[in-house]
């Protein structure tokens, strides 16, 4: 099941995370009018829940699959498109490729947006990510949904593990510097783990 978020903009940053969801939903559409129809795309992870929290997001990742992104990726270039640095081995394999742009202006500015490419539809990605704080999305709406595991560990203030599809250890020890009161709870805390992982 889906649930419907609501950004703080009462915290010390004010409407800041507002200013900076309007113009990210301006890139997804962006995107969305140069890719072919039938396109699909989410604006997913760090972003909505850094606005979620009453932040203003260090990067902005972009989730879509397509039939063709040549010409998308083309138009999209002016001058500051990094080359595909892909993501082999990323998950189960869903992710085709990874462009990343510097955002010159605006609310979004000495932000990057990240294109990532999905094999298949990104709410599958999207769904199955690996920690509950990063099952949250936007859509061309502006409306940011997340899943239950999102929303439990919100409540709970945990990060929790909900599968083990990837190796985590190095995404938990970036994000949780900005989550100092939240606890983790791994996947299965019945096997004893490896004190470098600890």
């Amino acid at each position: 099941m889906n649930y419907n978020i609501n950004i703080a903009t009462n915290k010390s940053t004010g409407m800041f995370p507002l200013a900076q969801l309007t113009a990210a939903k301006r890139q997804l559409k962006i995107l969305l009018s140069l890719l072919p129809e039938g396109s699909t795309a989410y604006i997913a992870g760090g972003a909505p829940r850094d606005w979620h929290h009453g932040w203003g997001c260090r990067d902005v990742d972009i989730f879509y699959h397509t039939s063709d992104d040549t010409e998308a990726i083309n138009k999209l270039s002016d001058n500051n498109l990094s080359s595909n640095y892909g993501y082999n081995g990323y998950g189960q394999g869903e992710i085709i490729s990874v462009h990343e742009r510097k955002i010159n202006q605006g609310s979004l500015r000495f932000r990057k947006i990240q294109y990532v490419r999905t094999i298949i539809d990104p709410m599958l990605v999207i769904k199955t990510f690996p920690l509950s704080l990063s099952q949250i999305w936007m859509d061309t709406s502006g409306q940011i949904k997340c899943s239950n595991s999102y929303r439990v560990g919100y409540n709970q203030r945990t990060i929790i593990q909900v599968n083990n599809s990837q190796y985590i250890y190095p995404y938990l020890e970036k994000i949780l510097p900005r989550f100092t009161n939240y606890g983790f709870y791994p996947y299965d805390n019945s096997k004893p783990t490896d004190p470098i992982e600890e």
